[in-house]
Parts: C-alpha cells; sequence; structure tokens
C-alpha cells in the first residue's frame, strides 16, 4: 500500500469552474483508479476511499516505526555489551 501510494502522482490542479487564483492538490481521478480500484468511477476519489487509503497508510507508518524502534534497541543493547 505504502509503495503504491508513494508511487501515485499528485499534481496543483483547479476545476474549470473555479477562479483563476483557486488549486488543489492530489492526484487524478484516474490514476487513483489505476493504483488502488477503489469507488465506482475513475473520474472522481471518494471521500470515504481517500480516508480508508489514508488510515491504512497510517498504520503501515506505524507498524514500520515500531519495528524500526525495536531494531535500533535490539542492536543499542548489542552494543552495549561489546567490550570497550
Amino acid at each position: 500500500m505504502l509503495e503504491t501510494l508513494a508511487a501515485l502522482p499528485v499534481s496543483s490542479w483547479r476545476y474549470t469552474w473555479d477562479p483563476q487564483d483557486v488549486r488543489h492538490l492530489g492526484p487524478m481521478a484516474q490514476d487513483w483508479h489505476a493504483a488502488f480500484g477503489l469507488g465506482g468511477t475513475d473520474r472522481a476519489i471518494d471521500f470515504i476511499d481517500s480516508n480508508g487509503v489514508s488510515i491504512v497508510a497510517i498504520q503501515a507508518l506505524h507498524q514500520l516505526v515500531t519495528d524500526l524502534q525495536e531494531e535500533v534497541a535490539q542492536l543499542r543493547s548489542r552494543l552495549a555489551a561489546l567490550p570497550a
């Protein structure tokens, strides 16, 4: 999930009805649909799907950080046990 999300192109854009100075930031719906296959169309990104992908990504990052913290703690313990 993280690799797919990291590879997703993100761009700045505006709706045709927005004033010229209004910009939005995010993936294009077609790229989103191709990457995740979520939603009923490739013309819009449903908020529930973007929220779901965000939560899964946060959970994956949390697990990655937790795993790295455990590895660092183990390495510090091994380093501390080495003779000076």
